[in-house]
């Protein structure tokens, strides 16, 4: 969805419809006050906390933009106390999240997420980690042939575990990034079942292995 605005942006300012630089000069606080939000409502498998930080610069940018208030003298201060807030009271040890649902779509920004799937008819889904990581663990699901999983990671990473008798295909797009996978061989009479794995890794990794 970046990339698409983006290039209907840049597609715009060159048909001379839309001036690209003045109206981002004046709205790009919602792109953070729409991260924040997006936080807030995928609460399953992302940090609350990142979500209020992003709402709250969002806010503070906002205000001062439409405003014409002096309050950008005081945002490195609010975030180093949001920040400071957000460490002290988050040193609890995450525990594992268990899925048993046929799709998995989880989100990660500025957090970490751990994922256990037990499901029995498991059928891919998404997993995104933005300047985050993301450990998934599939070796208790029952994993159907043919299932699709998009792996995109920017500034980031996942670890995927996925059981012996799974053989991964994988495919996609390096950008100053890339993925490793160390299952193991297959002979060629075992009977397996196909996981496709879709990569988009951008100054991220991806790791596979039993």
């Amino acid at each position: 969805m970046l990339f698409l605005l983006l290039g209907l942006g840049f597609f715009l300012e060159q048909a001379g419809i839309i001036d690209l630089p003045q109206l981002f000069s004046n709205w790009w606080p919602f792109i953070l006050i729409i991260i924040g939000v997006v936080q807030l409502i995928n609460r399953k498998h992302s940090s609350a906390s990142s979500g209020l930080i992003f709402l709250m610069i969002g806010f503070i940018f906002l205000m001062n933009q439409w405003f014409d208030l002096n309050l950008i003298a005081y945002i490195w201060p609010i975030i180093f106390i949001i920040l400071g807030i957000v460490i002290l009271f988050t040193r609890v040890k995450r525990e594992k999240s268990f899925h048993t649902e046929s799709d998995l779509d989880t989100f990660v920004l500025f957090s970490g997420a751990e994922i256990n799937s037990q499901s029995q008819t498991f059928q891919g889904g998404s997993v995104t980690a933005i300047i985050g990581g993301a450990e998934i663990d599939l070796r208790d699901a029952v994993i159907m042939d043919g299932a699709s999983l998009d792996l995109t990671t920017v500034l980031g990473g996942v670890e995927m575990k996925v059981p012996d008798n799974v053989q991964v295909e994988i495919s996609g797009m390096p950008i100053l990034g890339g993925w490793e996978d160390r299952t193991r061989v297959r002979r060629e009479k075992e009977e397996v079942s196909v996981l496709k794995i879709n990569c988009l890794t951008i100054l991220g990794g991806v790791e596979i292995r039993n």
